[in-house]
């Protein structure tokens, strides 16, 4: 006789501690490894140029670390963008300050580390997309491209020598792709 594997909830989550290194997809727990120097630079460079364009034209907040995003239920997901961006106006109430991000970033960044496989993370955008976020930045530091999965369905695979746009999700932000890898 096969059983199902019991799906992991959020409060099965909760009881691992808060730094445990996992994500919960779709009630199933998947380690969070540590993240070589390429992957800092990169994580680092997204929150930076997107705190100085929350600074100086759209108002919000640039979430990075661990931060989790509870964005599926039955089964639950938690899911971990490298870098977030969630406008002002959006953000969640002061007092949900102790609990999961319980909406959707309007942008979600996710920096390809080499033991993800492209399923993995085409995975992760469909659940960012279907969560709820407006645009999901996918940077690749093998080939140096950032790919733009946008909510209507558009894909873009911007590279060195172009301008990374934000589109209508973020109205004015340009920065040269050899700068995110840089």
């Amino acid at each position: 006789m096969v059983t199902a594997a019991k799906l992991v909830t959020i409060k099965d989550y909760e009881a691992l501690a808060e730094d445990a290194p996992f994500e919960l997809i779709r009630g199933v727990l998947h380690e969070v490894a540590a993240t070589k120097y390429i992957h800092i630079v990169i994580t680092g460079a997204f929150a930076g140029f997107l705190f100085v364009y929350s600074r100086e034209t759209m108002p919000g907040k640039v979430l990075t670390g661990e931060g989790g995003y509870l964005l599926e239920r039955n089964p639950d997901t938690l899911i971990i963008p490298d870098v977030a961006f969630i406008r002002a106006e959006r953000l969640p109430p002061q007092s949900a300050k102790n609990d999961w991000t319980r909406i959707a970033p309007d942008v979600a960044v996710e920096v390809k580390s080499p033991s993800n496989t492209q399923q993995e993370i085409a995975g992760k955008v469909a659940i960012y997309l279907a969560g709820g976020v407006s645009l999901v930045w996918v940077a690749d530091t093998d080939h140096e491209t950032i790919t733009a999965h946008y909510a209507d369905g558009l894909v873009q695979v911007y590279r060195v020598g172009d301008i990374l746009d934000g589109g209508d999700v973020l109205p004015g932000f340009r920065v040269p792709v050899a700068e995110i890898f840089a």
